[in-house]
This record gives C-alpha cells, sequence and structure tokens, in this order.
C-alpha cells in the first residue's frame, strides 16, 4: 500500500519537476526567476510549513524519544555517508575537484527541496515533518562545518559565519515550532490558516525550482558518465540498504524501539538525490560545478526509482 501511495507522490511531484523544465526552457522561469523561487520556499513557505505542522502536533514523550534517536541516527547516517563517498572517489582515483563533489554529493541530499514535501505527502500530520526537519538541522551542522572544509580545505571560515550559515530561517522557525509545541500555545486561525496555506505551496514551488536547475543541464553525454552511475548506487541503494540492516541489528541489540515514522524519514531522506545547493558552492569555490549538476540530475531521475524502491526494503527489513 506504503508502496504504492510513495510512487504515485513520485510521481505526481516529477510531473510538476517537468512543467518547471518546460517553463524553464520556455523562458518562463529565467534565472532570476528560479533564485527567487529558491528564495521564497527557503526564506518563506518552508518555514511557516514547519510552523504550522509542528503547531498541530502534540508533544508526548514518544515523540521527543524518536526525535532524539532521529538525530542520532542522524549524525551516523551522514558520516557513513561521507565514507562511503571517499572510498568510492578513492577506488575511481577521482582529483580533488571531483572528488569533493563526489564526497559531499554522497552525503548530502536535497532533503529540503524534495524531502520534505514528500516527507509530508507520505506521512501527513507533521510527525514526519518533525523528523525531517532534525535530519536537516543535523545535515546542515556537518554541512557547513565539515563539509565545506572538504569542498575548500583553505576556505578559512570562522566558526561565526558557520554558525549564521546553520542560523536560518528554518532553523528558527522550527525552533519558534517547538516552542509553541511545548508550551501548547495555539495560534488564533487568522494566523494559522494563512500560514498552513503558504506553507502548502512548498511542495509545488521546490518542484519547479528543481525543474528550472535540472532544465540547465547539458544532457548531451551526461548519460555516458560512469562516475554519476556509481554515486547514484553507492548514495541512493546501497549505503541506504546497509544502513537499514545496521540500525535494526543496533536497535534490536540495544532493546530500543522506534517508531516506523521516524526510521523511514531518516533512511529516506539519507537516499535523497543529491543536494542542489553544492552546484552553487562548487561554483564558489572553483570545484567541478560542471559534475555536480549532472549528479543532481541525473540522481532525481533515478530516485522516480529508488525511493520506492528504500521504502519497501524498510518494510522488508523491519517487519
Amino acid at each position: 500500500m506504503y508502496s504504492e501511495i510513495i510512487i504515485n507522490q513520485i510521481l505526481i511531484l516529477g510531473f510538476i519537476v517537468c512543467i518547471g523544465v518546460i517553463a524553464a526552457r520556455t523562458g518562463i522561469i529565467t534565472e532570476a526567476l528560479k533564485e527567487g523561487i529558491a528564495s521564497l520556499v527557503f526564506n518563506i513557505t518552508l518555514p511557516f510549513l514547519i510552523i504550522s505542522s509542528l503547531t498541530a502536533l502534540d508533544i508526548t514523550l514518544e515523540l521527543l524519544r524518536n526525535g532524539f534517536l532521529v538525530i542520532v541516527m542522524t549524525y551516523i547516517s551522514i558520516f557513513f555517508l561521507l565514507f562511503m563517498g571517499r572510498l568510492s572517489s578513492i577506488i575511481q582515483k577521482m582529483n580533488r575537484e571531483t572528488s569533493s563533489i563526489h564526497v559531499l554529493h554522497t552525503a548530502f541530499g536535497n532533503v529540503v527541496f524534495l524531502g520534505f514535501p514528500l516527507m509530508n505527502a507520505l506521512f501527513p500530520g507533521g510527525e514526519a515533518l518533525f523528523y525531517a526537519t532534525l535530519f536537516y538541522l543535523v545535515s546542515n551542522s556537518v554541512m557547513w562545518t565539515a563539509g565545506v572544509n572538504i569542498l575548500n580545505p583553505s576556505s578559512g571560515r570562522g566558526m561565526k559565519q558557520k554558525m549564521k550559515n546553520m542560523l536560518n530561517p528554518n532553523t528558527i522557525a522550527f525552533i519558534v515550532g517547538i516552542t509553541l509545541m511545548l508550551t501548547g500555545v495555539n495560534l488564533p486561525s487568522v494566523i494559522d490558516i494563512p500560514l498552513g496555506g503558504l506553507g502548502q505551496t512548498t511542495s509545488y514551488l521546490s518542484m519547479l525550482y528543481i525543474g528550472g536547475v535540472l532544465a540547465q543541464t547539458n544532457i548531451r553525454g551526461v548519460f555516458r558518465r560512469r562516475e554519476v552511475y556509481i554515486l547514484s548506487l553507492n548514495k541512493m541503494i546501497i549505503s541506504p540498504v546497509i544502513l537499514i540492516l545496521f540500525f535494526k541489528v543496533i536497535l534490536d541489540f540495544f532493546s530500543l524501539n522506534i517508531d516506523n515514522v521516524a526510521f523511514s524519514v531518516v533512511i529516506l531522506q539519507a537516499g535523497t538525490p543529491c543536494m542542489a545547493i553544492i552546484v552553487v558552492l562548487a561554483r564558489m569555490f572553483k570545484a567541478d560545478d560542471g559534475h555536480a549538476t549532472e549528479n543532481v540530475f541525473i540522481t532525481t531521475l533515478l530516485s522516480i526509482i529508488s525511493l520506492p524502491f528504500l521504502y519497501w526494503m524498510i518494510g522488508i527489513i523491519t517487519a
């Protein structure tokens, strides 16, 4: 049943991505508009979605316990993915510019523009978005510290700048939402309804943005790049399946119970296609941004198959 739901949701989101591609190819979505959509999602609609979803949740000890486990599992997942990316780059004897992109794209997925809408659609009610936000916060903490150092070891970014990158409208929205949830404060309908309405547009705007990114990819020759397929297999199939098995064994050994939604969110977020913002960072730090764009393009296409497979594997292994 849930496999059909996830396939259906990915196809729906994929259809909107296609609209975004067509709009960008025909000049409706310009470069400036694409960046405007990304800014609108990141700074307005997604924070509102987080706040409205969290305030709809009832705080329970089980939710907090699952949240703590999600944080621990996410750190383990990201550092394992970094290791798998580094191992893969060494085996393929990549140069530094390509290797740094390969490692980062193995570890960091599109958890915001694809992961959040997908988790919210698969598990409505706010609980999945709570866990997805925790995953995002952990991912962000590693991305703007170890991740930036991998991309450019001589970047020299101080702790103040790294903290500034981590403290953004979404983390602030999470703090506000958690505070309201813990204190039991209900927003008046005149505020809650428009916040929720704007938040629900996140899925559509995010997919249009992804379509705009993919439309910029020169697909000539991209399907012949072996390393992109190795990355896709490693990031979206092999590593997440290993994580499913590892977490299953550890949780059973220590007799730890975790909600299936929380477990699924960690694995699916870990297996999301490559993070689009790394293309921008690669350009900024003079890494291989062309390779980064190819990674985003291919992994996003293949996620139509890999994400339903991962959800099926979660059900098989954790049953």
